[in-house]
């Protein structure tokens, strides 16, 4: 193997570096020329001096479009240095229907809906519209948007893929409009123009108790609205009636500790509108909104309890507009009917609101169903979009409700 000639021929870039090392080891001779200019009365300076010249920067005051929000501290203008314990559409409470019971001083006189809330047999091709409805809600709807992430307790760690779909929002709102549609065109025409449909109504009703400042300020999905209030429940006493102990327990517990509020007592319909009446209150829930304070799954007893605290605030902002800001026992009773739904599970209560005096011996009644699922499963099996265990019972309520005066 005959060897290569050796190539004199240098690297220019190891020279250019070495050469540069070299050249900055160079110390500057002194060549006189500073000590002649001092003695001429000529200042010497340092390059560093002239090169960086600090420069003061001005504050410029931007105007912008919108004013922007003050500071969340005292001095903001709503800072009171009372705290004020709020209860708002994301929360629950600890003990969920007993403490909101404490909370409102109401009782449950028994279990299930009152005797006069009819719910008569529904013909089949009701029953087959209904179905389409879920159907038309939980899968043939055109949204198709990120889904939250699915969460296994048991491996915590491990990533699902993600999934793409009708968002929890969406279906709530599908399937309560498209059964109130169902409903309203089966039933009477004379019962229908009595009644009116709102949506995403805002709701706030502050008091005190146990002197302590609270506000309740949530929102009413759907509120169906009607001519004529509902007529009351019953009329028997309600001061032999004891409340829930959950003691050590305190009542206030897991509500909002505020210092920036603001006290409103809002019912948004005008009195002056035929139909300001409210009827049944429809609300909508969803997991990844609504949840506890420690993380926890929302249990049922808590979805109970939200659906009471709801509707006691729309009855008594009503019952506050109605007779004054001043009331305590009730002229008249205020009756009214909720819905609480996820798109698959129902639960049905209604309120009789007696007192706002929620320190006094006279009671508010609750009267609710267990929790009902209208349906047990809607998916797709083998490419075909298929609904398994349909619950008629739930949509017979609904009808129940509708129809009540």
């Amino acid at each position: 193997m005959r060897k290569t000639p050796v190539l004199l021929r240098q690297h220019i870039g190891w020279h250019f570096a070495k050469h540069w090392v070299l050249q900055g080891k160079r110390k500057p001779l002194d060549t006189g020329a500073e000590k002649i200019l001092k003695s001429k009365g000529i200042a010497v300076c340092k390059p560093e001096d002239i090169i960086n010249e600090k420069k003061e920067s001005k504050k410029i005051e931007i105007v912008d479009c919108f004013d922007r929000p003050p500071p969340l501290d005292e001095t903001h203008p709503n800072w009171h240095d009372e705290i004020l314990l709020s209860y708002k559409d994301d929360n629950v409470l600890l003990e969920g229907l007993s403490q909101a019971k404490i909370i409102t001083n109401t009782v449950e006189v028994r279990q299930g809906l009152p005797e006069r809330i009819q719910s008569n047999e529904l013909s089949e091709d009701i029953n087959e519209a209904a179905k389409t409805i879920i159907m038309n809600s939980h899968l043939l709807d055109a949204e198709q948007k990120k889904l939250p992430k699915v969460k296994d307790p048991e491996r915590p760690a491990w990533n699902f893929p993600r999934t793409y779909g009708i968002t929890q929002g969406r279906r709530n709102k599908l399937i309560t409009s498209k059964l109130l549609n169902l409903i309203e065109s089966t039933s009477g025409h004379q019962l229908t123009k009595e009644r009116y449909l709102f949506e995403d109504l805002f709701f706030s009703f502050p008091f005190e108790r146990n002197g302590m400042l609270l506000q309740f300020q949530l929102s009413g999905d759907f509120v169906l609205t009607s001519s004529k209030p509902l007529s009351p429940i019953s009329e028997e006493s309600t001061e032999n009636l004891e409340l829930p102990d959950i003691y050590p327990v305190d009542p206030m517990i897991t509500l909002n500790n505020e210092n920036i509020y603001e006290t409103r007592s809002i019912y948004p319909i005008n009195p002056n509108i035929k139909k300001s009446h409210p009827h049944t209150l429809f609300i909508h829930f969803d997991r990844e909104v609504v949840k506890n304070l420690f993380e926890e799954v929302v249990t049922d007893n808590q979805i109970f309890g939200r659906s009471l605290l709801k509707t006691f605030t729309v009855a008594a902002s009503y019952a506050r507009q109605k007779y004054g800001d001043d009331v305590k026992n009730l002229p008249k009773p205020v009756t009214l009917q909720s819905v609480q739904t996820d798109g698959r599970f129902f639960h049905l209560g209604v309120l009789q609101l007696n007192t706002l005096d929620l320190e006094g011996t006279r009671r508010n009644l609750w009267y609710q169903t267990p929790l009902q699922y209208l349906f047990d499963n809607c998916g797709y099996k083998v490419g075909r979009p298929r609904l398994e265990g349909y619950n008629s019972k739930v949509i017979k309520q609904l009808y129940g409700f509708y129809n009540s005066v």
